[in-house]
């Protein structure tokens, strides 16, 4: 009766027209080297695709890129990894994907595939060989020429140290040793969002990177200019330092989560983000440390 059960759901899978193969041309490479894999999923159209969190959290996977496309029949779920750690086999998590159209919800179980890394090494270069034994050198050393270069070497640092206590008893006075005060938070932000907007992060869409340096930025501006412990803090921990605190008003509090929080999303969730929303947030970071920066009592201008 349980097999007959199986049977018509597998056969109810197959008039929904929700299936999934197997893509791979090859699942065995070296070290850092991209392995390209993925399923095609054959669904109605129209459907509604959805996907199950993938943990790598030590697995030693990093995956590159993950794309959807679609394909005629359904659509392609393509993943770009690679593996830089230790040779061997590495198992991908596997996962679940879900349809939502109009017949209901459906499930499909995704296997990871096993990824096989091997060594870049040739068999000659495993090859251990003999150690060779000592090989004696002779090394003729007359006495008298040994003796007498330890006496022109004691001479020449006799010189050397009567030359250099002469030269330190003519230093009348210690010279002056000039103390450059610290630069102000806000000098040492702004130099750094500037730098920033001439990185090559945004023009090469590496947007990653882009706001996890301008994060970087704006709460070691925090640190310096409010003495707050900001960059070992998550930002719901930071934003409830900021609410305890009577130094940062409610709109300087939002506007710093709403960056925080769409860095996070992109950095974290690997979410998408253009030239336009990047500049914004950059210049939203600008305006954030112009508007709180130490007031000079000489009208800084900075």
């Amino acid at each position: 009766m349980r097999y007959q059960a199986i049977l018509f759901m597998m056969s109810l899978t197959s008039l929904i027209g929700f299936e999934a193969q197997f893509q791979g041309d090859s699942l065995k490479g070296s070290l850092g080297e991209i392995l390209s894999f993925g399923w095609d999923i054959q669904h109605p159209p129209g459907a509604q695709l959805t996907f199950s969190e993938i943990d790598l959290e030590g697995t030693g996977i990093e995956v590159l890129d993950r794309e959807l496309v679609n394909i005629e029949g359904g659509s392609s779920l393509q993943f770009n990894t690679a593996i830089y750690d230790s040779v061997g086999i590495y198992v991908f998590p596997s996962s679940i994907v879900y349809l939502e159209d109009s017949n209901g919800l459906d499930s499909l179980f995704l296997r990871g595939p096993d990824l096989e890394i091997a060594s870049i090494l040739t068999p000659a270069d495993t090859t251990f060989r003999d150690i060779k034994g000592i090989h004696a050198i002779r090394t003729p050393i007359n006495l008298v020429y040994g003796l007498i270069l330890v006496l022109v070497l004691a001479v020449v640092y006799l010189i050397f140290h009567l030359f250099r206590r002469r030269n330190t008893l003519k230093v009348q006075s210690k010279p002056l040793k000039i103390i450059v005060p610290p630069e102000e938070a806000h000098i040492i932000a702004l130099r750094a969002f500037e730098s920033l907007k001439r990185s090559k992060y945004v023009r090469f869409e590496q947007f990653k990177d882009f706001y996890s340096d301008l994060t970087h930025i704006l709460k070691e501006y925090y640190e310096n200019r409010f003495l707050v412990d900001a960059l070992d803090q998550t930002t719901s921990e930071f934003l409830i330092t900021m609410n305890s605190m009577v130094e940062f008003d409610t709109e300087l509090i939002n506007e710093t989560q709403e960056l925080l929080e769409k860095a996070d999303i992109i950095k974290f969730a690997k979410a998408g983000s253009d030239e336009l929303e990047s500049g914004k947030a950059l210049n939203l970071a600008i305006e954030i440390v112009k508007r709180t920066k130490i007031q000079s009592n000489q009208g800084d201008n900075t």
